[in-house]
């Protein structure tokens, strides 16, 4: 399965995020924010390895949580700036339409939580633990 393959599923059948997983499946999730890739990686964490994610926004906190789990390539309609610095500095094949400063939360009056958790942190394993501690102490505003 090529890329765009990917992004046809995600933009035609409005999902939040596409995996395709080196056993050759494919995941999708209507799941907002970082939580799709967090149940995948509290599930199994080697299962994203070498897959290519699609996925709608893509801010620091998730590129950290994909680099973690091992993903070699991505697309998105839309990143911010800190996502294209990570995968840059972690060697990750990216691709995305348009990018940004930073990805603001739905509200939009303001950054987007997991953003602003993410803002300091440089190594993926520790934003994972991190955005695992922030998600079981404020699971409402996750």
């Amino acid at each position: 399965m090529h890329i765009e393959d990917l992004k046809d599923i995600l933009l035609k059948e409005n999902h939040t995020i596409v995996i395709y997983k080196s056993d050759a499946s494919v995941v999708v999730s209507n799941d907002r924010g970082v939580a799709p890739l967090l149940k995948l990686l509290n599930e199994d964490a080697s299962q994203l390895q070498g897959s290519i994610v699609v996925d709608k926004v893509i801010g620091k906190a998730a590129a950290l949580l994909m680099v973690y789990a091992g993903v070699k390539e991505v697309y998105t309609p839309t990143i911010s700036k800190p996502a294209v610095v990570v995968f840059e500095n972690h060697n990750v094949k990216i691709s995305y339409d348009k990018i940004v400063d930073r990805i603001i939360n739905r509200k939009g009056d303001g950054l987007c939580p997991m953003e602003t958790l993410c803002i300091d942190i440089y190594d993926p394993k520790e934003a994972f633990l991190k955005i695992q501690k922030f998600r079981n102490s404020e699971p409402q505003n996750f």
